[in-house]
């Protein structure tokens, strides 16, 4: 049954271009250190002018999330946006972001709400409206905010740190995800307190201590989603910082998995001179958040992978088994130094995967990976080229499969000239056990066969 139609309206007035402001509404997975009350925006469909998000936001102090379409009329300087989904209180919203240009080459901003309560209740519209007030006028400030930042050392950095880790990504997800576990866990963390109401919607409070002994208290939201990543916002940061977010990510790899930490961070001005001493700058306070999250971070990541890979229960190879490796790895680089492509390819698992830093995707099977190796450009005429193949770890994983860790140099000679290092990479396998014994099925290998393999070029 339909409700009554209730509609609201915003404005601001912002000194900048409004092709700079409509930019800032436009995109959305910006919004979360843009706009206070938002913690995370999904894109789940996307084409030129038309947008489909799931958004998770503050509204009234609970965390609420749906799902929106958006058209966006950019000639127009027009952003029209409705919920596809609603959550409780809400039956029903959509708007529009309108801007206009002023004769001084401002921008009048303009944010419209429609919006229907569940059951018309009189209850529901005070709360929607209590909330469309609340955030509303947050986010247009915190807009003009942004647009005045723009170019600015008061802009919204990023950056991240990784840690490889020789076990499942599974398991490090489960480190990162129970966080109320920390305190135990973590040498930096002093107190927590998880709280998960809503599944995947999780509210942490955090003491961390710094390197001088002193703690500062953090509150955070975090969006756990579907495919591993976990999506934060801190509602109460630390005094140099007018915003941070983040995200952790958790990588398959052929040798286990990579954790990286990304975050984003707006610097708080006003406070830098106060934090850092009379003399600091903006750069001097982004170089001391980079160092003191970075180093969290790191020191979190490092603890996932103690926890990860003790669980993974992984040992090192026994002698024998490793001088097997070694005679498999001096076998398969001379065949590929003697141009023996499908010989080399036969080393691979038959739905094996071949994988470089240089690929935009993997070469998936062995026929395919036979292909892209007869493919590949050949050497100059009179010019030798021989991979050198550096000792390789390797260690025993529960599922039976050994992964090897080892770094490669692809040694190129030119008829009359010295050596030159064409390539330095590290390498990543992992091996099965051929299941006749050869390595190939021919009855000239050593028992193994590649399943995965990740070259990562240095440089890269």
């Amino acid at each position: 049954m339909a409700h009554e139609v209730h509609t609201t309206e915003h404005t601001i007035t912002v000194a900048a271009a409004p092709e700079a402001v409509f930019a800032l509404v436009e995109r959305a997975q910006d919004w979360p250190f843009v706009f206070p009350p938002s913690l995370h925006v999904e894109y789940l469909e996307r084409s030129d002018d038309e947008e489909r998000l799931r958004i998770w936001a503050t509204a009234n102090g609970e965390v609420k999330s749906w799902t929106s379409r958006r058209t966006l009329d950019r000639d127009g300087l027009r952003i029209r946006f409705r919920q596809e989904v609603s959550q409780d209180p809400v039956a029903a919203m959509g708007g529009e972001w309108i801007i206009e240009a002023l004769p001084d080459g401002g921008s009048r901003v303009r944010l419209l709400h429609d919006f229907e309560a569940v059951d018309g209740l009189e209850r529901n519209v005070s709360w929607i409206l209590q909330a469309i007030e609340r955030n509303s006028g947050a986010e247009l400030a915190a807009l003009e905010s942004a647009a005045l930042r723009t170019g600015t050392d008061e802009a919204p950095y990023t950056f991240e740190d990784s840690v490889r880790i020789d076990a499942p990504a599974q398991e490090v997800r489960d480190f990162l995800h129970d966080a109320g576990r920390w305190q135990e866990r973590l040498p930096h963390v002093a107190r927590v307190l998880l709280k998960e109401d809503t599944p995947d919607v999780q509210h942490l409070e955090m003491d961390t201590r710094t390197p001088d002994g002193s703690t500062h208290t953090t509150a955070s939201v975090r969006i756990c989603l579907p495919d591993g990543r976990i999506s934060y916002k801190q509602l109460q940061t630390p005094a140099l910082m007018s915003v941070h977010t983040g995200e952790w990510t958790v990588r398959e790899t052929p040798s286990g998995c990579v954790a990286v930490s990304r975050h984003t961070v707006v610097v708080n001005a006003a406070a830098v001179t106060k934090v850092l001493g009379a003399d600091a700058t903006t750069a001097d306070a982004r170089t001391f958040i980079r160092d003191a999250l970075g180093g969290n971070s790191t020191i979190t990541m490092r603890h996932a992978k103690e926890y990860a890979e003790g669980r993974a229960k992984a040992e090192p190879v026994p002698p024998a088994e490793y001088a097997s490796i070694q005679r498999f790895y001096a076998r398969q680089m001379r065949l590929l130094d003697e141009g023996e492509g499908d010989a080399w390819a036969d080393t691979f698992t038959e739905d094996g995967t071949f994988d470089q830093s240089s690929f935009a995707e993997p070469v998936r099977g062995r026929a395919a990976i036979a292909a892209a190796v007869r493919g590949r450009p050949a050497a100059p005429a009179g010019t030798v080229r021989r991979h050198w193949l550096g000792l390789p770890a390797a260690w025993r994983f529960p599922d039976g499969s050994v992964r090897t860790g080892y770094d490669a140099l692809v040694v190129s000679t030119a008829e009359g000239a010295a050596p030159e290092i064409r390539l330095s990479t590290s390498c990543q396998d992992v091996l099965v056990a051929d299941e006749d014994g050869t390595g190939d099925g021919t009855g000239t290998g050593d028992g193994w066969l590649v399943r995965s393999r990740y070259v990562g070029h240095d440089g890269q």
